[in-house]
């Protein structure tokens, strides 16, 4: 039976909601996963390592990030936050022990996690949003205040350990920055064997991957305090009913376009001092701060209109099969491994490198299209 999304948002209604925007998340986190599967690594954060960047695959790249980079992934975490909330309310009531099932969710999901960093694709992210899972709990019957300001200050800490990383870069040792160049701008020689590696069986991969998987887990510090302050932002937007019909329409509709204009001149400025500094080394710490807020900024922008999309009354069908496309997240985020690493990697069609970025995206609409069907 297909849901009347038209009809005024109660209890229920929110929780379609919920489901819609995370469909949509789900489905926009691929358009940046897909240069990960599909090219060397560092080429997700310095466009200029790998690929044609010139003509419509230019526009590509520059659409992507303005619209997608780090955007569609804020969104997922502020949901899993509110998500946690929910979940245990739901549980309580029924008078279950929310804690004790929570933290056995989190096991179950950080085992899911590392086996698929390890086996399958070094860029999960289920084994962090497990870890972040098991610490935000602690903060689930906490003031939205509270959460707001604290998820903001994570947020901020992670930003400013990226600035400080910045300011010792003329201080690190050689061995150090050679390290650094080689994951932000690897030279020819990495390219190849990066291509052989991933062109190959999946045995032949092996190596590969768990090396890339191991510096993933590495580099968690750097990125935790982020996905658990946005966790808590999450949480903190459930409490305060931003789902539901606590706010207005017209201001959010307001909120969210000036958000997303704000956030695009940032963005914007960051990609054009980048390219004008050739995209050396310090770019990845300074002018991606540029992108680190206006992403933020975004996904909030992005959440306002999508509250305002659920409360109009057109297309219902389409909203259900987003929803869907939520209610199923796990399965479907594991999917975009399964189809992007068949099509890429040598165990399938082994087309690693070989995909240039409009043909990249062509494969995230076809794959967009198939999951909204199946789902």
């Amino acid at each position: 039976m297909i849901q009347d999304f038209s009809q005024p948002v109660e209890s229920k209604a929110r929780l379609a909601n919920i489901d819609i925007i995370r469909g949509v998340a789900l489905l926009g986190i691929l358009v940046m996963n897909v240069q990960a599967f599909s090219m060397n690594f560092s080429t997700y954060m310095n466009p200029t390592v790998y690929g044609d960047l010139t003509g419509i695959n230019y526009y590509v790249y520059f659409f992507s990030h303005l619209l997608a980079d780090q955007k569609f992934m804020s969104i997922f975490s502020m949901l899993f936050g509110a998500g946690i909330v929910l979940m245990a309310q739901n549980i309580e009531e029924k008078g279950g022990n929310a804690k004790k099932i929570h933290y056995k969710r989190m096991v179950i999901l950080a085992a899911f996690g590392l086996a698929h960093a390890y086996l399958l694709w070094f860029g999960d992210i289920l084994f962090p949003y497990a870890i972040s899972g098991m610490i935000i709990f602690l903060a689930r019957n906490k003031s939205p205040k509270f959460l707001l300001i604290t998820g903001v200050s994570l947020i901020a800490l992670c930003s400013l350990m990226f600035l400080l990383t910045s300011f010792g870069l003329p201080y690190m040792t050689e061995h150090d920055l050679a390290e650094m160049m080689a994951m932000w701008s690897p030279s020819k020689e990495l390219i190849e064997q990066d291509l052989t590696a991933n062109r190959a069986s999946w045995v032949g991969q092996m190596d590969q991957r768990l090396i890339m998987a191991a510096i993933s887990q590495e580099n968690l510090v750097f990125y935790l305090p982020r996905v658990i302050g946005l966790m808590m932002i999450g949480m903190a937007l459930f409490k305060m009913d931003f789902f539901g019909e606590k706010f207005d329409t017209r201001a959010l509709l307001i909120t969210g376009i000036a958000a997303c204009v704000v956030a695009s001149f940032l963005i914007v400025i960051g990609v054009n001092e980048s390219f004008a500094r050739g995209w050396d080394l310090p770019t990845m710490f300074t002018e991606s701060q540029y992108n680190y807020w206006g992403s933020m900024l975004m996904a909030l922008g992005y959440m306002c209109l999508l509250v305002c999309f659920c409360r109009v009354s057109v297309l219902a069908k389409f909203k259900m099969l987003l929803a869907n496309v939520g209610r199923m997240a796990l399965t479907n985020y594991l999917l975009h491994t399964f189809i992007c690493g068949f099509v890429f990697y040598g165990w399938g069609l082994g087309f690693y490198g070989s995909f240039e970025r409009v043909e990249q995206i062509s494969l995230v609409v076809v794959i967009w299209i198939f999951q909204l069907l199946f789902s």
